[in-house]
């Protein structure tokens, strides 16, 4: 595959910018599209690749007369923005930095704190994403987006179409119905489908799939919707601003692989900027032990993910505590996918216990003052394992991303509202026809 990571606009690209808010490419062959909110992937004939969202404007501007994350309005594949006020902070560490001796430590916290003015109050940088991708949509269109999540995502997606009065069908599986609650409460516009006797997260893609293929219904696309990546990339955007340069080191934990490469791209259109730097940051990604594709692939140095037997993939799942972080069919083996991104950074993986996840919440938490969750605490964990094993000069520039936190404090500060299913499938449910014929009834019904 050709790799395609130096940001340069070819002379026919420059012309067709004219006029457009951005282009999307093919990050394989380089085919060019309009703007167009419902396309996920390239038409050529080759192997699976990621679109990419070219920006004519190049230079990073702060809108600071829009409302949280829509100030990168620019670099946002959208036309008008939401009227949302949650955007990620960075700020310098002090006593995480001082407990592992590092000396240019920041934290892009995406949460709830209201002492460092972070109101992301679903608690997780997948609300971010969630704006960016439904003010993409055309207010006059008239289906149902349709979103399967292991929690997060699908909280951020469930509380801003409840603000917006925007209808969603969101799918989760059952042990994860918790992870759906509100500040504010949900509007009667918001369908939740839940997977139950044991079906996981991915189930609950497949039966999302089936979904969004049925009329009336369309798909968000996960990894492929170029206005969800470029939404979570804001932390390294917002980073850069703050610390005035590109970090030398970036941690994530990743499940979907969507952060990373966002994080990837966000670097890529910083160098294009040509203020913060020409450093290509080093991606160090984490996934929580037994379940740990990505991680085994990249050890390999292989784009090819293991092969687990479905039985075994579940048994792995239910072992772990970081429950978002166990997408069986994640973007890292496509053009412009996560195994492109570590190539193209010299990237690090790592896997990590839920008892050394554990200990890192507590640690973040006794240090830093506020609660992150399990996901967080594999990032965190994993921020100390590089510096045990030395993968990290102690004098470089380092980001940690704090994906999700204060949820501790969103309790003690709201009473919150949990969503109760409208529909629940068992795995042994999810096929085409039971899929159909239950949706129909439960539309008719519901009308």
């Amino acid at each position: 595959m050709n790799l395609r990571t130096n940001g340069e606009v070819s002379q026919n690209l420059q012309s067709s910018l004219t006029g457009a808010k951005y282009v999307l490419r093919c990050t394989l062959c380089g085919a060019e599209y309009a703007p167009d909110p419902f396309r996920l992937q390239c038409d050529e004939d080759h192997e699976p690749s990621l679109l990419r969202a070219i920006y004519p404007t190049k230079r990073l501007e702060v809108k600071k007369n829009l409302p949280g994350l829509f100030q990168f309005i620019d670099w946002l594949p959208v036309e008008h923005h939401l009227n949302v006020g949650g955007k990620p902070i960075t700020y310098e560490s002090k006593h995480l930095a001082q407990y592992l001796g590092l000396t240019h430590l920041f934290i892009s916290f995406n949460g709830y704190w209201a002492e460092r003015n972070a109101r992301l109050l679903t608690c997780s940088f997948k609300e971010l994403e969630a704006p960016s991708v439904l003010a993409r949509i055309p207010k006059s269109h008239q289906r149902t987006l349709v979103i399967a999540s292991a929690g997060n995502t699908g909280r951020a997606f469930a509380n801003v179409c409840s603000e917006a009065q925007m209808p969603l069908c969101l799918v989760i599986p059952a042990q994860n119905l918790s992870a759906i609650w509100s500040k504010n409460g949900f509007h009667s516009s918001i369908c939740l489908i839940v997977v139950s006797d044991g079906g996981d997260y991915s189930d609950a893609i497949v039966l999302g799939q089936m979904i969004s293929q049925l009329e009336g219904f369309f798909p968000e696309g996960g990894a492929a919707n170029v206005a969800r990546r470029d939404g979570m990339g804001l932390t390294v955007l917002d980073a850069a601003l703050t610390i005035g340069r590109i970090p030398d080191h970036y941690f994530q934990a990743v499940g979907s692989g969507t952060g990373g490469i966002s994080a990837w791209e966000a670097n890529l259109r910083l160098l294009e900027d040509g203020r913060f730097g020409t450093q290509r940051m080093k991606l160090h990604l984490a996934q929580n032990l037994p379940f740990t594709p990505m991680v085994d692939a990249w050890k390999a140095r292989s784009r090819i993910l293991p092969f687990i037997q479905e039985t075994a993939a579940k048994e792995q799942i239910r072992e772990v505590s970081a429950q978002v972080l166990t997408n069986r069919q994640p973007a890292y083996s496509l053009a412009g996918g996560l195994y492109e991104a570590l190539i193209d950074t010299d990237g690090e993986m790592y896997s990590v216990t839920n008892q050394e996840s554990e200990q890192a919440r507590m640690l973040f938490e006794e240090l830093e003052g506020i609660d992150i969750s399990p996901a967080s605490g594999i990032a965190t964990a994993s921020l100390f394992q590089a510096v045990n094993a030395g993968n990290i000069d102690r004098q470089d520039c380092i980001l940690l991303n704090i994906t999700s936190g204060g949820f501790k404090r969103m309790q003690q500060d709201y009473a919150l509202h949990y969503l109760e299913p409208d529909m629940v499938f068992s795995p042994q449910e999810i096929q085409p026809d039971t899929v159909t014929a239950r949706m129909e009834k439960y539309l008719t019904f519901s009308s």
